[in-house]
């Protein structure tokens, strides 16, 4: 019953979770070319989860300039709120 709008194809395991949560559609951003689970990759969104699941359509390319530099700036800010890490990251310059 419910649509979700996220800024990047849901990946694999989450396109599978939105499989068997029953989502009516999806809508992206910017596709996910590495773990994309709506057809990038994987059609899980039109094949579902197996037995169990059901798909769901998915439409992404949806400002996918502007998805893409949404995550730019995310990870080039940082999150504040993360835990500190147990080793040292290395800052690139």
């Amino acid at each position: 019953r419910c649509e979700l709008y996220v800024t990047v194809e849901p990946c694999i395991m989450c396109a599978g979770a939105l499989s068997l949560l029953g989502f009516r559609q999806v809508y992206y951003g910017c596709g996910n070319d590495r773990f994309g689970g709506c057809g990038s990759i994987l059609p899980v969104n039109g094949e579902g989860c197996v037995h169990v699941g059901r798909g769901f359509p998915a439409q992404g390319g949806l400002f996918p300039e502007e998805a893409v530099e949404l995550l730019r700036e995310f990870y080039a800010a940082g999150n504040p709120a993360a835990p500190r890490p147990h080793r040292p990251v290395r800052k690139e310059a």
